[in-house]
């Protein structure tokens, strides 16, 4: 190529450089921006996308939540059946009468039923009944009675459990030479809330 006169290349150079300049312009200013830009609605779907997926898994749970509160209704409706209600004490013995039957368990002394805090939760809406009872059986019969009881009642307990060599005369001993117990024990039993 032939060489270019002073003037010209000067030109050149300029063009060249100011061409240089307009298409960084460009890449800076258009495209840089319309790129971010992009990269930001790029974004902003996919957080979309996600927080709809939510929605949709929230609206299928719900659906199964409604479910399992309709067991759990039915399950707390069923418990709430066996606790106490009005009078205690007149529940109190039919519940140990219900209780007893087919132990060989002899209640001496039932004492009248008071109300108490349950003390397990913060706003629990039960409250207790406790009642003291005294009593002799033998010690497989109270045994397998306490066992069936606990496992019958899981939502009540006994505590204070107290056991003695029976008494003699009370307790009497039967044919194999093995006594009574005497026991003193606290039924704590749930009172249903009035509704």
């Amino acid at each position: 190529m032939a060489r270019l006169s002073k003037e010209k290349r000067d030109k050149l150079i300029l063009v060249a450089m100011g061409t240089i300049a307009i298409v960084a312009g460009l890449w800076y200013g258009v495209i840089k921006t319309r790129k971010q830009a992009w990269q930001d609605i790029q974004g902003r779907r996919v957080k979309a996308v996600d927080k709809l997926d939510k929605a949709r898994r929230v609206i299928s749970s719900g659906v199964q939540s409604e479910s399992v509160m309709a067991v759990a209704t039915n399950q707390l409706k069923t418990v709430e059946e066996t606790m106490a209600t009005g009078d205690l004490f007149t529940w109190s013995y039919r519940f140990l009468d219900q209780a007893k039957a087919g132990y060989d368990v002899n209640f001496v002394d039932v004492g009248r039923p008071g109300r108490g805090d349950v003390g397990t939760l913060a706003q629990f809406p039960y409250e207790a009944a406790i009642f003291t009872v005294r009593g002799d059986a033998y010690y497989h019969d109270f045994g397998r009675f306490l066992a069936d009881y606990e496992n019958r009642h899981p939502y009540f307990r006994v505590q204070n459990l107290t056991l003695s060599p029976g008494v003699e005369g009370a307790g009497g001993t039967d044919g194999a030479g093995e006594s009574k117990l005497s026991f003193k024990l606290d039924f704590v039993c749930l009172i249903k809330p009035n509704q």
